[in-house]
């Protein structure tokens, strides 16, 4: 009875061990905000993300004869640059595949250039322009960049709101920086003037929040472009309540975010208006399915990017397959020579890799539902 269950137990792990070499591990690193200010945007991004790894996973994908699994390897950088380049040095020495991330231009900044050396894809939203401009083989946008989403939201501005004057409030970020800058260019190619810019950190209280909108007001400004994030942007709207304040608050991609909705409550009003990358879900081919889809998972409707994360998972399964490689060095070519039709954009990069058809969407707020105005 012994002998044969050691037969037994030497066939089983021979067994194992042969499925087991059967199998190719694709590890998908993600960085990005998981606590702090910005983490419920980050746990949205990666919700797509996953997602898409486990349609994958049921698809038993195959390069040189092995199932392909794929595996999402997190890590919380919480909006933080010093800690976004700890986990670049931690996710390239332990060698992923390819990376989605960093969320946000901070991170991007002090962190891409690790994953490029070690030679691993990146796949980014960060959007400041720089991201890209840094000649780094392995960095992708896989969505507009802030000179597509800020230029595009001070044309509405000026045409479609006959906007004359703004003012700028700049929370000192990355991100802020190419927003605005991009905005105020575009902007004074319209005639629209800027009033003036305000530097307010997201860090900043509620008394200086309210001094620097006082200040806004006494200058009589129609409306206010805030380059920041959903955070610092509730705590804006609740002060321009309180205020009495009827100007329009207008921001980019990061105050498209349902937590907005969460921080401002009812000073949201109907007077908010932000711009991102894509089609909007309601609007997009195969946006409705895969709302339902999230919303079946995750018992809550996406937010921003939780569809272009999915895309971008869905973008590298592509280019694993057209390639036979999960190694960077082979999925480089590939990416490069992308057509990918995802939920809300068309992935085909441009040599400096940027999006080759960069969709932006204005959207209101009306009431707690963003409705979609124009997409161009």
């Amino acid at each position: 009875m012994l002998t044969i269950s050691v037969s037994a137990a030497l066939s089983l792990a021979v067994h194992a061990t042969s499925k087991a070499e059967d199998i190719q591990l694709v590890r998908l690193g993600f960085s990005g905000p998981l606590s702090g200010a910005n983490a419920a945007a980050g746990k949205d991004a990666l919700n797509g993300m996953q997602m898409a790894v486990e349609r994958l996973n049921q698809q038993a994908l195959q390069i040189e004869g092995k199932a392909l699994r794929f595996e999402v390897v997190a890590r919380d950088d919480q909006s933080n640059p010093q800690r976004g380049l700890e986990i670049a040095r931690e996710l390239s020495a332990s060698r992923i595949n390819a990376l989605l991330g960093p969320f946000t231009s901070g991170v991007a900044m002090t962190s891409i250039k690790v994953y490029n050396d070690a030679a691993i894809p990146v796949l980014t939203i960060a959007s400041n322009p720089k991201v890209t401009q840094a000649n780094l083989n392995y960095v992708f946008r896989i969505a507009a960049s802030d000179a597509d989403i800020g230029a595009k939201l001070a044309q509405y501005a000026a045409r479609n709101l006959k906007l004359k004057s703004i003012a700028v409030i700049d929370d000192g970020s990355v991100y802020a920086q190419g927003l605005i800058d991009a905005f105020q260019k575009s902007a004074r190619s319209m005639g629209l003037q800027i009033s003036s810019r305000e530097k307010l950190s997201d860090t900043a209280d509620d008394a200086s929040v309210s001094r620097t909108l006082q200040t806004l007001r006494n200058d009589k400004a129609p409306a206010i472009f805030f380059g920041g994030y959903a955070a610092q942007g509730g705590r804006l709207l609740k002060a321009m309540q309180q205020l009495k304040m009827d100007a329009m608050l207008l921001g980019g991609d990061a105050l498209c975010a349902a937590d907005l909705v969460r921080l401002a409550g009812d000073s949201l009003g109907n007077n908010t208006y932000c711009a991102e990358g894509g089609v909007w879900l309601t609007r997009a081919a195969d946006g409705a399915v895969f709302s339902a889809g999230y919303q079946r998972r995750f018992a809550y409707a996406p937010d921003v990017y939780a569809a272009t994360y999915y895309d971008g998972v869905m973008l590298l399964a592509q280019a694993i397959k057209s390639s036979g490689s999960i190694a960077g060095p082979q999925l480089l070519p590939a990416l490069l020579k992308s057509r990918y039709k995802g939920v809300t954009a068309s992935y085909e990069f441009t040599g400096q890799r940027e999006l080759k058809e960069s969709t932006v969407t204005i959207l209101r707020f009306k009431g707690s539902t963003l409705v979609p105005l124009a997409s161009f």
